[in-house]
């Protein structure tokens, strides 16, 4: 009995510095492409179960129809993605890993239903998706919890891992993440024949939502790096790729 706890903690203590080194290694993957859509949606299910759909069919489906745009550029890699409206006041998007992308009504509401901010915030959101932003934070949040359960023969509880989720994914993924995001999403919406400048209208028009009541945006961009380096960041990128359009324009 002794002999096996100590042969269980040696295993452990071996464990954790290989995933010290599996961290540090862009290549290697604690959860597999197939786990990663599975936990994805169990969580997205459960988020789901806590704010509702929207009923507005007209909404759904334009929201559909721009995600679908979006991820047909977006590929590879190649994820089924999805787009909900969820029916919340808030004006807040999110992304889970493996393909499950939420837009608050209040974000929607907020851009006015406007396509070509709309599809950039839903480009942003596919970034942290396609560029494994979201499974990359959930194995550096629970991979050593995961990879334990692995070594040891143990049965993943993927409705335990599925319910941490939900309270990672509101959280932002680091300033340079989300810079990427940025860039990526706009390059996204241009590919699918939006208009990419219209990322400076969202993030000015958050900015003057932020100083009037920074409340009203206490969830998606309160905690990404300050808008004022966003709009920056997203300028210089539309003038180095020669773009303009109708909100931009240097």
């Amino acid at each position: 009995m002794i002999r096996k706890l100590y042969l269980n903690l040696f295993i452990i203590a071996v464990l954790v510095g290989l995933l010290g080194a599996l961290s540090g290694c862009k290549g290697k993957r604690l959860i597999s492409r197939d786990e990663e859509i599975r936990i994805g949606r169990q969580a997205g299910d459960e988020f789901e179960a806590r704010y509702g759909l929207d009923r507005n069919s007209q909404v759904r489906a334009e929201v559909n129809r721009i995600g679908a745009d979006i991820a047909r550029v977006a590929q590879p890699p190649n994820y089924p993605y999805e787009y909900r409206v969820l029916a919340d006041s808030q004006p807040n998007a999110v992304a889970f890993p493996g393909g499950r992308i939420y837009i608050f009504r209040g974000m929607v509401e907020v851009l006015k239903g406007n396509p070509d901010k709309i599809a950039w915030v839903l480009g942003h959101e596919t970034t942290h998706v396609a560029h494994q932003h979201a499974v990359r934070r959930l194995e550096r949040q629970l991979g050593q919890q995961i990879a334990i359960e692995l070594l040891l023969g143990e049965k993943k509880d993927i409705a335990k891992i599925a319910g941490l989720i939900s309270d990672l994914v509101v959280l932002d993924y680091g300033r340079d993440k989300e810079y990427e995001a940025d860039r990526v999403g706009m390059f996204y919406a241009h590919r699918a024949g939006y208009d990419p400048t219209a990322a400076v209208a969202v993030l000015e028009m958050f900015q003057e939502i932020q100083g009037r009541d920074p409340n009203d945006l206490a969830i998606m961009f309160a905690t990404h790096p300050g808008n004022n380096d966003r709009i920056n960041h997203a300028k210089h990128y539309l003038d180095n790729q020669g773009w303009t359009g109708h909100y931009y324009s240097p």
